[in-house]
C-alpha cells in the first residue's frame, strides 16, 4: 500500500481545543506517525513510538476526543479473540501554519512548538542509535542553526525552498522508504543590539 496523497488532501488545525491538544510531544507523535503510516493500532503505534500501550490508549483518547484521530477500520490479527480499532488522522497532511497567524492562538502555538521541540531533542539523540548517515545524498542525522539578515527576496527564496522540503517529504512517503523526522523552527529576532548600529555601539 503506498502513502502517497493528493497535494490538497490537507487538515488545517484552527480549533483552540485541538491546538491545545497538541501541546504535547507524545501526542504530536502520534499524529505524526498516523498520517504518515495510518491506519494504525495502539499496539502498532506502542512499538513504533516505544510507548506504553495504556499512555498510547490514553493520547489516542484526547486527540480523538478533539477530532484529530478517529476510528477508520477494525483488523482481526492471527490468534487474537477480538479486533483491533485502527485509528487514523482525518487527513494526512495535518497543518499548524494557519493558526500561527492567528493572535488568538498565540498562546497555544507556542506551546506546540516546544512540544516539538522537545520531540525532535529525542528525535535526534535517537538518530545516534539507528543508521545515520552524517553526509553525503542520502544524509539522514544533522543539525543547523545561525543568524543570517536575508533581504526579502532571500527571504521569499527561503521560504520557497522550505515549502518544496515539506511537499517532497510528503509526496515521497511510501512502505519501502526509511523514516525520518524533519523539524525546523525560525524566528525574528530583536535589532537592538546590532552592532553596527549606533544603538549598538553604545552598549
Amino acid at each position: 500500500m503506498s502513502h502517497m496523497h493528493p497535494p490538497l488532501e490537507s487538515y488545517w488545525i484552527l480549533d483552540p481545543a485541538q491546538i491545545a491538544c497538541l501541546a504535547s510531544a507524545p501526542r504530536m507523535t502520534i499524529i505524526d506517525r498516523l498520517a504518515a503510516d495510518g491506519p494504525l493500532s495502539v499496539d502498532d503505534l506502542a512499538r513504533v513510538i516505544g510507548m506504553k500501550q495504556t499512555a498510547v490508549y490514553h493520547h489516542i483518547h484526547k486527540l480523538a476526543a478533539v477530532g484529530l484521530v478517529h476510528a477508520s477500520e477494525r483488523r482481526f490479527m492471527p490468534g487474537a479473540r477480538k479486533p483491533q480499532t485502527l485509528y487514523a488522522t482525518p487527513a494526512p497532511r495535518m497543518r499548524l501554519a494557519k493558526a500561527l497567524q492567528a493572535p488568538q492562538h498565540q498562546a497555544g502555538v507556542k506551546r506546540c512548538a516546544a512540544a516539538m521541540l522537545r520531540q525532535a531533542e529525542r528525535d535526534f539523540a535517537e538518530g545516534f542509535d539507528r543508521e545515520a548517515v552524517h553526509e553525503g545524498a542520502q544524509r539522514n542525522h544533522g543539525f543547523f542553526r545561525l543568524i543570517a539578515r536575508p533581504s526579502p527576496a532571500a527571504m521569499a527564496e527561503i521560504n520557497d525552498h522550505l515549502d518544496a522540503i515539506a511537499d517532497i517529504l510528503w509526496r515521497s512517503n511510501t512502505d519501502n522508504g526509511e523514516p525520518v523526522a524533519l523539524s525546523w523552527a525560525m524566528a525574528p529576532l530583536s535589532d537592538e543590539t546590532d552592532p553596527r548600529s549606533e544603538e549598538g555601539q553604545k552598549r
